[in-house]
């Protein structure tokens, strides 16, 4: 299956246009290029990098800053990261809040 050629787009446009009507259409487009803007930028401020520095939860190795993996068991700095805060999850899940 290939990409759509100019013919075919051609006939997607006219039907959008039938659809939504001619005046309709520039503030769909405009909403449609904030909503891609919004999240490129929700991507961008979600990823937080979390150090994985401190005792490996697995093997209980100390694990250095920069490390990508744990030299003890050999797991990933995600798997580290991930354990750790899932521990860190349970161990206030039983806790009631103030």
């Amino acid at each position: 299956m290939s990409f759509p050629g100019g013919s075919e787009l051609l006939i997607v446009l006219l039907i959008v246009l039938v659809f939504f009507g001619a005046s309709r259409l520039p503030k769909l487009a405009r909403s449609m290029g904030q909503a891609g803007k919004e999240f490129k930028s929700g991507l961008k401020e979600g990823y937080k990098e979390q150090p994985v520095e401190g005792p490996c939860p697995f093997c209980q190795v100390e694990v250095p800053a920069d490390s990508k993996f744990c030299p003890g068991c050999g797991k990933s700095s995600d798997d580290i990261v991930a354990e750790k805060t899932r521990i860190a999850a349970e161990g206030t899940e039983g806790k009631k809040p103030a």
